[in-house]
């Protein structure tokens, strides 16, 4: 969806405007032949409902949608644009191409990044530190840290119980062979043939 046409500076040209949303064009695309303009999600969402030009009718895919001229996108980066954070306190007005790079860093952004001082060092939303409470946050990490050792735990059990059937089952394996070679003497004596001839080899 475009830009709100009352966030920018002065009047803004009307083929800069989306003729869907009727906001200032918002990552632009352009139809080949009848070459009219819309926000890329504007578009996108009126080609799931039809596969014709929002203007003049004519057909047209998502497939065959282009890139708008460098001189519509160099008008576009010019205009100056309030920030959206505007409401909660910033009064920066700024260039459209450096509208991302300001959000990023606003320190008017509510949801900017900030880091508790309070002693549990989180990083959080800005709007989200007036309810932030230190000892719930350290508590629910110590919850999180004895599950995963209870976890570890039981695994654990469950490999050296693994390890002591292995054992259990090469031990009857050993008794069982043992009993074979005493109720047959030649599988004794043609074991000990093999081995010989390995030696000699």
């Amino acid at each position: 969806m475009g830009y709100d046409v009352t966030r920018f500076q002065g009047e803004v040209d009307e083929d800069l405007l989306c003729p869907i949303c009727s906001g200032v064009l918002e990552e632009p695309v352009q139809a080949p032949h009848c070459e009219h303009a819309f926000c890329n999600a504007c578009i996108t969402q009126w080609f799931a409902q039809q596969q014709i030009c929002p203007v003049d009718r004519t057909v047209v895919t998502l497939a065959h949608l282009r890139p708008v001229p460098r001189i519509m996108r160099n008008m576009l980066s010019k205009l100056q644009i309030s920030c959206d954070n505007a409401g909660f306190g910033c009064t920066a007005t700024l260039r459209l191409d450096q509208l991302q790079s300001h959000l990023k860093d606003c320190e008017h952004n509510p949801k900017r990044p900030v880091t508790c001082e309070e002693g549990c060092g989180l990083e959080m939303p800005k709007d989200e530190m007036p309810n932030h409470n230190c000892i719930k946050h350290l508590r629910s990490v110590v919850q999180q840290q004895q599950t995963k050792i209870a976890d570890l735990e039981k695994t654990a059990a469950e490999h050296k119980h693994q390890l002591a059937e292995q054992k259990r089952d090469i031990q009857l394996l050993k008794a069982y062979m043992r009993a074979i070679r005493s109720a047959n003497p030649n599988l004794q004596n043609l074991e000990e043939t093999i081995e010989y001839n390995e030696i000699l080899e």
